[in-house]
């Protein structure tokens, strides 16, 4: 799911954080070629969750990255940068979530590497 967990109670306003998180998701998305409305395989819990699961438990990046990027092997630190920033996009909190101009200058950063 795109939509922000915050923004999912009724009367709830969208706010810059939640497009934050939907941006967060898309990134995902790319990196890992999967739809983010949690399949069998995410345990029914959403991409971001599988995610940051795979991350937590410090498993191959093999298992959730889109396999038409394991070619791209020299990129590798640059995959896991993008990773780390789309989970920063996707914190439950959003005050823990980024503003747009930091999350923009980190790609930046990425591209330099």
């Amino acid at each position: 799911m795109y939509v922000a967990p915050e923004s999912r109670v009724p009367g709830s306003k969208f706010t810059q954080k939640c497009d934050i998180y939907s941006f967060g998701i898309v990134l995902l998305e790319m990196l890992t070629g999967r739809l983010p409305d949690g399949g069998s395989e995410d345990d029914g819990k959403g991409l971001e969750s599988h995610v940051r699961k795979v991350f937590r438990q410090e498993r191959p990046l093999s298992e959730i990255i889109d396999p038409a990027l394991l070619n791209e092997v020299h990129a590798k630190k640059q995959v896991v940068a993008a990773f780390h920033i789309a989970l920063n996009c996707t914190e439950l909190d959003p005050e823990l979530r980024p503003r747009m101009r930091t999350v923009s200058d980190n790609l930046d950063r990425i591209k330099l590497q």
